[in-house]
């Protein structure tokens, strides 16, 4: 027999399903267990959003030894059921698909009515070997007036610049938003003609592996390419792919045009395409 009940709102029972999560858990959370025969058999983490009046659930999970045997769907059942009785009229649901890898969870939210699949980012592990050798990477050079320069320190009125075209764009292209994570020695920024165009800012994960970040090019410039002709003379000048076995890309999923572009440019010479999608359902 399959039991659900509420466990204590504390976060370290489910930080090894999602390492970022603060304890105790955020105003509105409840955090659900499955019991099967008196053994602790799954659990679940509930949010209701009032004033969206939509829930989410950001943990669904039922060890191996319990899968196939109705947990998940009671666990499902009985967080969809909290989050009517608190006035939410959706349930939303995030996932991590991995191109050309099955996903038993996204196959088993479809099969229970999540749908409206909306695609939040998608993150390319791009080999650096193969990028180097791409034609763009070469073809692709800035206009005589641009200059390179160190991205952190930048000077105060180059800051305010930087804020000012910024000020627009999502957090994760604005690199002082950024700033405690960016690599201090190779990011740059683009100056034409003296004056702040675009930038890029990079994150170190590893010895082997770098993350390209808050990276902006002004559409008000007339630049052929725009922040893959950025990357490549970032890459001439500083040797990233050289330097380091493997690049990640990360892409907005609000940005068609981009996608685009980056499935054409990036696709070939990925190692790993990740897609973070939400799944909503309607109560």
């Amino acid at each position: 027999m399959i039991i659900i009940k509420p466990l204590p709102t504390e976060a370290g029972q489910f930080r090894q399903y999602l390492p970022g999560l603060q304890n105790p858990l955020p105003p509105g959370a409840t955090a659900l267990a499955a019991e099967l025969n008196g053994l602790f058999a799954g659990a679940a983490i509930v949010m209701a959003h009032p004033r969206s009046r939509a829930g989410s659930i950001s943990v669904l999970h039922t060890p191996e030894l319990f899968r196939n045997r109705g947990v998940g769907s009671r666990l499902l059942e009985e967080a969809e059921r909290l989050l009517a009785e608190a006035g939410c009229l959706s349930c939303r649901v995030t996932l991590t698909l991995r191109l050309g890898v099955p996903s038993p969870e996204y196959e088993f939210l479809s099969r229970r009515g999540y749908d409206a699949e909306t695609l939040l980012q998608r993150d390319y592990v791009i080999r650096s070997a193969s990028l180097a050798e791409a034609p763009w990477m070469k073809r692709l050079k800035l206009p005589p007036r641009a200059k390179l320069e160190p991205l952190l320190p930048a000077a105060e009125e180059e800051r305010r610049e930087i804020e000012r075209l910024a000020a627009a764009l999502p957090p994760e292209q604005h690199p002082f938003d950024e700033e405690r994570v960016l690599d201090d020695e190779l990011g740059v920024m683009l100056k034409i003609g003296g004056r702040v165009a675009g930038w890029l800012g990079v994150q170190k994960l590893g010895s082997t592996l770098l993350a390209i970040r808050a990276v902006h090019v002004d559409p008000n410039v007339s630049l052929f390419g725009g922040a893959f002709a950025l990357f490549a003379a970032a890459d001439r000048e500083l040797e990233l792919t050289r330097r380091f076995a493997h690049l990640m890309f990360s892409v907005s999923g609000e940005y068609a045009s981009t996608l685009r572009v980056c499935a054409r440019k990036l696709g070939p010479h990925a190692s790993s395409i990740k897609s973070l999608v939400r799944l909503e359902k309607k109560l």
